[in-house]
């Protein structure tokens, strides 16, 4: 997929990403989409995104699952993007001084913290870099991994997940990721950033 970060960086940079009213007033979360040209350890060359299976932890609704660098605002943030790249650097060991661009944003996305009854806001930025790094696991991730956007848009991968909430079997889509699947928050991201740059058909 030649040139394919240049064309998902013009097509963020016209894009009009959704900022949830009243978002200053809630909890916030930052979230990381790394982009790499190509992963020197893969067999193909083509761009890549950096995801992480989360740790399990006991009381962790998603441990185990498989989303993108980031966690909540902390006191010391000067902002949503300054905690998701704080976040980025403590959870995979990357240090994104002087290494990312940043080349876009998408739409916030509303969701609740674990028990707590009042929503939280979720702001994803991405970034890119020009080389796949090797990276080491912190300590709230299990495993990282930089994936391949051409698995992202490959239509065999897509499958069905059952998510148990309040005894009620509910059926959600889902990637494959080879031994791990992407869903809910982080699969709604991939497939805006998808969208917007016209990589691949996109269903709901």
């Amino acid at each position: 997929m030649p040139n394919t970060i240049d064309r998902i960086a013009a097509a963020l940079q016209d894009h009009s990403p959704r900022r949830i009213p009243g978002r200053r007033w809630v909890r916030r979360c930052g979230v990381v989409l790394l982009l790499a040209d190509s992963d020197p350890n893969a067999s193909r060359d083509e761009p890549v995104v950096l995801m992480m299976k989360r740790a399990e932890r006991h009381g962790d609704p998603w441990s185990g699952h498989v989303s993108f660098p980031g966690g909540r605002v902390a006191r010391d943030d000067a902002s949503t993007r300054a905690a998701a790249l704080r976040e980025l650097h403590e959870e995979t060991g990357f240090d994104p001084a002087g290494r990312v661009e940043p080349i876009g944003r998408l739409s916030d996305l509303l969701t609740r913290e674990h028990a707590r009854p009042l929503p939280m806001v979720v702001s994803p930025y991405v970034y890119h870099t020009p080389r796949a790094l090797a990276l080491k696991p912190g300590i709230e991730a299990a495993e990282l991994h930089w994936v391949p956007l051409s698995w992202l848009t490959d239509p065999l991968r897509r499958q069905t997940l059952t998510w148990k909430v309040a005894g009620l079997r509910i059926p959600a889509p889902c990637i494959d990721l080879g031994g791990a699947r992407l869903w809910g928050l982080s699969l709604m991201m991939t497939r805006e950033l998808l969208r917007v740059a016209r990589l691949g058909e996109q269903r709901t």
